[in-house]
């Protein structure tokens, strides 16, 4: 777990973005990030509302900067170990396991364009470091503005396309802000 860069899967059809982070921290701690609005408007791209039940609903209300991405739902629910959910047309899995030096959180970000694996990757990279800090009591690094992209987010993206092979014409640009 030296490395944390995502490693890009194949499972089912689907293109899979997996990351591994071990935080200092139980997972009822980590579990409050993931799941709290509060929280997640400190890391997250899109800070959700959540019913924490297998078919409940994932609302993402407005924000300034991030695109409208309607409704989700909850695939799976079980406090404070696995979180599954849509987000657009992708699926989010959330699994924390408890270790003795804290709390191991892998996400696996599974989606149908093998091309935007580079852009995602680099995002969600710079969206753990900030999750990371925010469990640790401190404050997330900079995660851009609607007007900008994060700090370090250029170079990440262009690690994780040459990681995956992906050629900068093939790579799925970046949402307009």
């Amino acid at each position: 777990m030296g490395d944390d860069h995502a490693v890009l899967l194949q499972r089912d059809g689907r293109s899979v973005l997996r990351f591994e982070r071990l935080l200092d921290h139980p997972r009822e701690r980590v579990w409050r990030a993931l799941t709290e609005r509060e929280q997640l408007e400190m890391w997250h791209p899109t800070p959700f509302l959540l019913e924490q039940t297998p078919g409940g609903t994932v609302t993402f209300p407005p924000s300034a900067g991030a695109p409208d991405m309607g409704s989700g739902r909850v695939l799976e629910c079980e406090e404070p170990s696995l979180l599954v959910h849509t987000w657009g047309e992708d699926e989010l899995r959330w699994t924390l396991e408890q270790r003795a030096e804290g709390c191991l959180l892998t996400l696996e970000h599974s989606f149908e364009d093998r091309f935007k694996a580079a852009r995602d990757g680099a995002g969600w990279h710079v969206c753990l470091v900030a999750l990371a800090a925010v469990v640790d009591g401190g404050e997330a690094p900079d995660r851009g503005t609607a007007a900008s992209l994060p700090s370090g987010w250029s170079e990440l993206n262009a690690e994780y396309q040459r990681r995956f092979g992906i050629a900068p014409e093939q790579a799925t640009p970046v949402p307009p802000m």
